[in-house]
């Protein structure tokens, strides 16, 4: 007969044995990971600045879901625009040709076509203006305009809407003014010039 305390003491073993199998089998989850620490160990997004080239795919991106900041297309490439800053030179060039070819060659050359031809470049800005994500476009134009001193249609120099709508004394006089008024990256003009003056 086995004396009393081995007997506990082998009782104690046994338990301990089998608890200690039990947990055996199952090692510890890991705890989840702080969301807060996930944040700071990702790679940051690098911040797009106006004038950065971007894929199809950030375009797509950027134009169904920010409006501040815009993918312009010139070519098979995509350019930032941001609104309040600087518009890249090679979208002030596409922009500058669009508009022109929108309001055609003829456009300010004919008195009997004035309404039609505003309408049409009117028309082209604001197509413009939304690719960029409403950015203003206004035309720094010659074209015919009726003087009630000569009672006909000479050539001045004009700024439309949505710029500082006016009739100007020169070219210069004009660009001038248009420049001030273009100073705040949301808004920019085209030259129209098909009466060479």
């Amino acid at each position: 007969m086995t004396p009393p305390r081995t007997k506990r003491a082998s009782t104690v073993l046994l338990i301990g044995a089998l608890a200690l199998l039990s947990l055996s089998g199952c090692a510890p989850e890991p705890a989840p990971a702080d969301d807060a620490a996930a944040v700071e160990t990702a790679t940051p997004t690098p911040e797009i600045r106006a004038g950065d080239l971007l894929t199809a795919a950030q375009a797509a991106e950027i134009n169904a879901a920010d409006d501040l900041i815009r993918a312009y297309p010139v070519a098979s490439e995509f350019y930032a625009v941001k609104w309040g800053e600087p518009i890249p030179e090679a979208v002030l060039a596409e922009v500058d040709a669009q508009v022109k070819a929108g309001a055609g060659e003829s456009y300010g050359t004919m008195s009997d076509r004035i309404t039609e031809d505003w309408v049409r470049l009117s028309d082209t800005m604001k197509q413009e203006s939304e690719k960029l994500g409403g950015i203003s476009i206004a035309a720094v134009q010659c074209a015919l305009s009726f003087s009630t001193v000569s009672n006909a249609f000479e050539p001045t120099w004009v700024i439309s809407e949505p710029g500082p709508v006016g009739q100007y004394e020169s070219q210069e006089a004009a660009l001038a003014r248009a420049d001030g008024w273009a100073q705040d990256g949301k808004k920019m003009y085209v030259v129209i010039d098909n009466l060479g003056c």
